[in-house]
């Protein structure tokens, strides 16, 4: 045997099974290794998963090591490289929230590693804080394909054809998905690495969901329909002050656009202000857009301003509220479980 399980020490667990500590016997190698229960999810889409993870070399991608399919145990197992750091998502926990100078080098080694998964045609389709693993050297490395889809290129060109499949996790999720009138898989990835963003930078979710369910959300389509910051917006449902810098917040009302043909693709996010600059501070040139609050739906401009008010920082004019009760606590941080996803096979382990 190739490798030997430590099932003593639990990495991680999830609805496809458990991540265990693993040795290579040969090199002695610690590695991580997810141990998949076949009756709980498909071995077609298992062996998808490992496929396109063979094909994925990238420092900002989790590397295969391994496959093993024991049938008598009804399971499958994928050897991975260990990430010893754990998940971000318990890095952004312990520390509430992550400075821009700390959260833009993890946020470019995750978009790096989104950027190279699009360049094959892949599209991961549930990135979230859970799903991104720091190694021993602080480095990001992007985990579970599970739900990924790869698109057909041919002479170069990605074939892109609408994906129907509502998949992913309720919080990450764009849109598009939960309509489930079909979507392109790429500007969903983006919408769900400026969820990242904003949850690293704020220390809680923009939106619990985007979609009529959620107020938070009808609320970000007023403000993007008055070309208002979507980002100073849902600080203002909470009566707290932005701090973050204006390139910070123009990024994540970027990729939080609802229209999914409008949102800036991986590369043009990587080439911006704010991933590209050394200290991440202010753009040039003026932030005149108002905050726009439930408070403020169907006011005019004249009322809006009266609401609201403008202070100068040099060049920079800043939205500043004015008073006004809160609309409840912020959707804090927590662990997101994958929607329905007809991989799995709910039947068999439903109670």
């Amino acid at each position: 045997m190739a490798w030997v399980l430590n099932s003593r020490v639990e990495l991680g667990s999830g609805g496809y099974g458990r991540v265990v500590q693993a040795t290579e016997t040969s090199t002695g190698r610690i590695a991580a290794a997810k141990v998949i229960s076949t009756t709980r999810m498909k071995i077609t889409a298992i062996q998808k998963e490992v496929t396109l993870m063979s094909k994925l070399k990238h420092p900002s991608i989790v590397e295969l090591l391994g496959y093993e399919e024991v049938p008598e145990q009804r399971q499958v197992v994928i050897y991975m490289e260990l990430a010893a750091g754990g998940e971000l998502f318990s890095r952004v926990i312990t520390a509430g929230i992550l400075m821009e100078d700390q959260a833009r080098v993890y946020f470019n080694q995750i978009l790096e590693g989104v950027g190279f998964m699009h360049s094959m045609g892949v599209v991961h389709r549930d990135l979230k804080l859970e799903n991104v693993l720091v190694d021993a050297h602080d480095h990001c490395k992007i985990c579970d394909l599970g739900l990924a889809h790869e698109y057909q290129v041919l002479n170069g060109e990605t074939q892109v054809t609408l994906l129907r499949e509502v998949c992913g996790s309720k919080s990450y999720c764009a849109p598009e998905v939960l309509e489930g009138r079909g979507y392109v898989g790429f500007p969903v990835d983006v919408w769900s690495c400026g969820i990242c963003l904003f949850a690293m930078l704020a220390g809680f979710f923009p939106l619990v969901e985007a979609d009529g369910s959620d107020w938070r959300y009808e609320r970000v389509k007023m403000a993007a329909a008055a070309q208002c910051s979507a980002t100073h917006t849902i600080f203002g449902f909470y009566v707290r002050t932005c701090t973050l810098t204006t390139d910070a917040s123009d990024l994540i009302d970027g990729m939080l656009i609802i229209d999914p043909a409008n949102r800036p693709t991986i590369q043009e996010v990587l080439q911006g202000p704010w991933c590209g600059g050394m200290k991440g501070g202010e753009s040039e040139g003026e932030d005149a857009r108002p905050v726009y609050r439930e408070l403020g739906a169907g006011l005019t401009a004249a009322q809006l301003e009266d609401m609201y008010a403008t202070e100068d920082n040099g060049a920079l004019r800043r939205p500043v509220y004015r008073g006004g009760p809160a609309l409840g606590p912020p959707p804090m941080l927590c662990k997101q479980e994958q929607m329905f996803c007809a991989d799995f096979h709910y039947e068999e382990h439903s109670s």
